[in-house]
């Protein structure tokens, strides 16, 4: 999801940017670690959605097996290697600026209420 511009930016809206942007970072460390040993997700996988699928699902599957059983089987990588390996990854992507739908940035504000509202809060976003 597009984050909001940081100019004009309220308590709500930062609030908003951050909580997509710490999913992001964990779910790239996560990948890191996965693509670090499984080689077929470093590139493209050329293969029906399906298939494309079934395979992620395979590769955490073993994954978990592989932990499972040997947790010195995969070294140590730190948050800023991972984070300057995505960053590489995702520059090669080609850019796409085009303005977003109202569809998505309803959503995008429906989010925003979630997370501010009790329901979907975090005692420390404030801070």
């Amino acid at each position: 999801m597009r984050p909001f511009p940081r100019r004009e930016l309220t308590d709500e809206k930062r609030i908003f940017n951050y909580r997509p942007s710490r999913a992001r970072r964990q779910v790239e460390c996560a990948f890191g670690i996965l693509s670090s040993m499984w080689r077929i997700l470093l590139g493209t996988i050329e293969v029906h959605d399906t298939f494309a699928c079934h395979i992620v699902k395979a590769v955490c599957v073993l994954h978990n097996m592989i932990l499972n059983k040997e947790e010195e089987r995969i070294p140590f990588i730190s948050n800023d290697e991972l984070a300057v390996e995505a960053r590489t990854r995702n520059n090669d992507l080609p850019a796409c600026n085009r303005r977003p739908g109202n569809e998505a940035m309803i959503i995008r504000d429906k989010f925003m209420s979630y997370f501010v509202s009790p329901l979907g809060s975090l005692t420390w976003q404030n801070n």
